[in-house]
């Protein structure tokens, strides 16, 4: 068989206009791993607020991050994809490594007929989510089987779930967090992870075992595919492995929207609690994603860093996500092989 690797990730705008955000949205908006809310509401929220109201904001956020390049999710995804394919290319493995978004190019339908094309006909499909979640890594791969389905000859899918505790993920962001903390002198260090409806996680909850509290406080049979529990265990895993007492760690999530109840504690209210623990130097890590982007450099290094600094704290200090650094092009290489055994 002839093999690749299709590393998926959220998407990005095209341009930081209001009209590529609305490109980006029109596309976000149709998923329905999403939004699984009555199409008038969803309708009215899409065509009433956030195309007309957010886009332009949302744009002039983006405009503030964006590289020379383009998005940095772009940038950093194929970065990575080139590094991975030079690693596959060096052992001598016939094996394409492709890049594919959910709302933007290239979508996974089109790196799917690409794969097809070329007659790569085993593909190992790698959602770049740590963590499981039905609105990300469920849906990537509902839209790969969807995409397959129409191939001639099916081809032999293989898909990661998650890799929240895999050795070399948790090897990676120690090693970022230790060397961007080498010298630095904070208080307490917070993982933030894209937070998610606590309705979300009720639904994918077959079992009855979830209530938000100590139930995810380790993985089990029951909670195994739990959003909060295995953002729990990335925290667990990545402060043994840096060496911290638990005191010295914490964990929150961020990125809220709408009136909901989403998974707590919210990062902005949980800084604010630091800060009244006298806990004034903070860095924060975001193991949920494995690029920088609007939510790692806007969100938590702009506007929660000034909200933190305006209510008495001394420092925040966002660490840079793994984006293409060549320990975790290992990484991704490491686990790829793990699961492409005969490469």
């Amino acid at each position: 068989m002839s093999k690749a690797v299709l590393l998926i990730n959220l998407g990005t705008p095209a341009e930081p206009t209001a009209r590529g955000l609305r490109e980006f949205y029109r596309c976000f908006f149709a998923d329905r791993f999403v939004f699984d809310i009555n199409p008038i509401g969803l309708w009215l929220l899409r065509n009433l607020i956030v195309l007309p109201l957010r886009a332009p904001r949302t744009a002039r956020d983006y405009a503030g991050i964006w590289m020379e390049e383009g998005s940095p999710l772009q940038v950093y995804s194929e970065r990575v994809r080139q590094g991975v394919q030079e690693k596959f290319d060096a052992a001598g493995s016939d094996v394409a490594v492709r890049i594919a978004m959910a709302y933007s190019k290239p979508l996974i339908a089109d790196s799917l007929s690409e794969l097809e094309r070329e007659g790569r006909d085993e593909i190992l499909v790698f959602p770049m989510y740590p963590q499981y979640a039905r609105a990300t890594t469920e849906s990537a791969m509902h839209s790969v089987r969807s995409a397959a389905a129409s191939w001639r000859q099916a081809p032999n899918l293989r898909f990661i779930d998650d890799f929240f505790a895999d050795p070399a993920f948790i090897r990676v962001w120690a090693d970022v967090i230790r060397a961007n903390l080498a010298e630095a002198n904070i208080d307490h260090l917070v993982f933030s992870y894209h937070g998610l409806p606590e309705a979300a996680i009720r639904k994918a909850d077959v079992s009855g075992y979830c209530n938000f509290g100590a139930c995810c406080d380790e993985i089990g049979k029951a909670n195994r595919n739990c959003y909060r529990a295995q953002c729990l265990a990335t925290s667990r895993a990545i402060a043994a492995a840096l060496g911290r007492e638990a005191e010295a760690c914490s964990t929150a999530f961020q990125s809220r929207f709408g009136p909901a109840q989403w998974i707590k504690p919210y990062l902005d209210a949980h800084l604010l609690e630091l800060l009244a623990q006298g806990k004034k130097r903070i860095a924060v890590a975001t193991p949920s994603f494995v690029t920088d982007c609007l939510e790692t450099l806007h969100e938590i290094g702009r506007e929660y860093r000034e909200q933190f600094i305006e209510a008495g704290g001394e420092e925040l200090i966002l660490l840079p996500n793994l984006n293409d650094a060549p320990e975790w092009i290992d990484a991704i290489y490491e686990i790829a092989t793990q699961e492409l055994p005969t490469v």
